[in-house]
């Protein structure tokens, strides 16, 4: 009798798939992973997968994780032994430099985004909007949640899997021919059954919308969430500013590397009253036995630290390398260089849709953009022929009907003129 066997019948179960039986079969996966294999061949086996990552001539790649320019301080910064090896970061005995640097993260995030409070970090913007939305239902126990109609399937997934349970209701309210959110259509569905509204600013198109300024004078006492880009907010006003009540965003373009498309940083903040409503933890100053400034875990509400009926998420970790990281680059760059680098995005958009149209490639909308552009153009053989990243169908994203055959082309302060002339040459051709 094998081990495996043993343990079987000490169990009473037959085959070690009875284990698993109260997992749903749908989200139940299959892997074929194959025979076990030594250390070496494995690692030839995943170099060989590598190499089919080739990075094209020209990068116009966005829509959630961007390549922008880093200061090599930023890296210089988190590679210090004191932040790269820093004890669990969650502990409440954690040294006082990890407490303050996160200290000064939250600090910087709520100047940023006119807000409250900001926690210590969530795993990533998808989860954080997720996070959002349990949040509010924590706060009202209403069970409607407007959605925009065009959200991102992926968004959305992690947001009915990180409710399932709830009995939430989702709602998605409409836009107009501009690409801006259709407040006649919003203000029919707010009612004393939503909990929350989720808005996108810049929204899912891409556009700067205006009418995201505008959606607080008619959530009645519903929960207002704004996924933002944080990169924008050099520019555009900031969350806090227009009543969001939640203010939630993917921090990957302050100083963290694309990596494929992850680790990534996940930017919380919210209205002060509602704290012992959040996620996460919350780093505080306070004072030492001896009258001297200390850097204390004020509030950590999870499942680890408190009966789990009484927790608040079951978050267990954070991204505190990668808040330091945000804060050196936002340190960094300071104010001004926030906004220069917004400018030029900005502008960045302005010369590629100009481009595009002398190429006969038109824009579904005439709004301001700000990294994400999206034109009518469905001919992704053009661009792997000629090695170009980019244009990312919609419909890929997201299961709005609209706008058929049309993708995204993405720009950042790294995107050069050159590349953007030789673009519209191609696409033109």
């Amino acid at each position: 009798m094998t081990e495996t066997d043993e343990i079987l019948n000490y169990l009473n179960i037959k085959n070690v798939d009875e284990l698993f039986d109260d997992i749903p079969a749908k989200l139940k996966v299959s892997l074929d992973l194959g025979s076990p294999v030594d250390e070496f061949s494995l690692i030839k086996a995943i170099e060989t997968i590598g190499k089919k990552n080739i990075q094209g001539n020209m990068n116009f790649l966005g829509n959630g994780i961007y390549d922008r320019f880093i200061p090599p301080l930023v890296d210089e910064i988190i590679g210090r032994n004191e932040f790269l090896t820093s004890y669990t970061p969650y502990q409440p005995e954690i040294s006082q430099g990890i407490l303050h640097s996160l200290f000064e993260y939250q600090s910087i995030i709520s100047d940023l985004t006119e807000m409250d409070v900001t926690n210590s970090s969530m795993y990533d913007g998808f989860t954080s909007l997720a996070e959002a939305v349990r949040m509010a239902y924590r706060i009202n126990g209403k069970n409607e949640v407007l959605i925009p109609e065009n959200i991102y399937k992926s968004q959305l997934s992690i947001i009915q899997n990180y409710t399932a349970g709830l009995d939430l209701k989702f709602i998605r309210y409409n836009f107009g021919p501009d690409g801006m959110i259709n407040m006649e259509d919003l203000k029919t569905k707010v009612t004393d059954k939503t909990s929350a509204i989720i808005v996108a600013n810049p929204n899912l198109f891409g556009l700067i919308d205006e009418n995201a300024f505008h959606v607080s004078e008619l959530k009645k006492d519903s929960i207002l969430i704004t996924y933002y880009d944080p990169m924008s907010l050099g520019l555009i006003m900031p969350p806090g500013e227009y009543g969001t009540d939640i203010a939630v965003a993917e921090g990957q373009q302050l100083g963290i590397h694309m990596n494929y498309g992850g680790p990534l940083l996940g930017l919380f903040s919210f209205r002060k009253e509602y704290v012992h409503r959040s996620p996460g933890r919350l780093i505080g100053l306070s004072k030492d036995s001896q009258g001297r400034n200390a850097f204390v875990m004020t509030l950590q509400a999870r499942e680890q630290h408190i009966r789990r009926s009484k927790a608040m998420s079951n978050i267990c970790s954070n991204q505190a390398l990668l808040a330091v990281a945000s804060l050196a680059y936002l340190s960094i760059m300071g104010s001004t260089g926030l906004k220069k680098i917004a400018l030029i995005t900005m502008n960045k958009s302005s010369k590629l849709k100009k481009a595009l149209v002398s190429a006969g490639v038109n824009p579904v909308f005439n709004g301001i953009n700000f990294s994400d552009n999206l034109f009518y153009f469905d001919r992704p053989e053009i661009l792997s022929k000629n090695n170009i990243s980019g244009g990312i169908k919609l419909s890929d994203l997201s299961e709005y009907n609209g706008y058929e055959k049309s993708s995204f082309f993405s720009v950042t302060e790294k995107t050069s003129d050159e590349s953007i002339v030789q673009l519209a040459k191609i696409l033109g051709d």
